[in-house]
């Protein structure tokens, strides 16, 4: 019994522990941290908006047998409050992403919520599975969406 035992919790230890692809190094992992930024934003509506943007990011980066990044993924609990200037007038939403990366770093992909900017829209709060082509003012460029978005400066309104 004790033999039957031992080969079933070894053979499930082998099934539920994470492995490492054959020719890969082990992933480097970035642990959640608590941060709080806040950015103004005097131009991307008619009327002036400030972001704070709060919470918690878990970054992985996976890597080849050399260690060399190959992609990468970060989400945790983000949170983004869009203040106006001139009214106090404020939303809360939150944009938990997750970010798909490639192999320099860059944001390929997103899915979930997102706040960012929309080729030939503007500041969008976007739903669904993104792509992204780029950046703009330093902020991941969307140029596809497979699901809804809406003017930012609309729900500001």
């Amino acid at each position: 019994m004790r033999r039957t035992l031992a080969a079933v919790l070894l053979a499930l230890g082998a099934v539920v522990l994470p492995s490492v692809p054959a020719g890969a190094a082990q992933p480097q992992i970035t642990l959640p941290s608590s941060f709080e930024v806040v950015i103004p934003f005097p131009d991307i509506c008619a009327f002036p908006i400030t972001a704070v943007v709060r919470g918690r990011t878990l970054s992985i980066t996976f890597l080849d047998a050399s260690g060399t990044a190959v992609r990468g993924f970060a989400g945790g609990q983000l949170f983004v409050t869009y203040t106006r200037d001139d009214t106090g007038f404020a939303r809360t939403f939150a944009i938990a992403g997750p970010t798909f990366f490639d192999a320099s770093g860059v944001a390929i992909r997103g899915t979930g919520r997102w706040t960012t900017p929309m080729v030939d829209v503007g500041w969008v709060l976007a739903n669904g599975n993104l792509t992204f082509d780029g950046t703009q003012d330093g902020f991941s460029l969307i140029s596809a969406v497979n699901g809804s978005s809406v003017s930012l400066c609309d729900l500001l309104s």
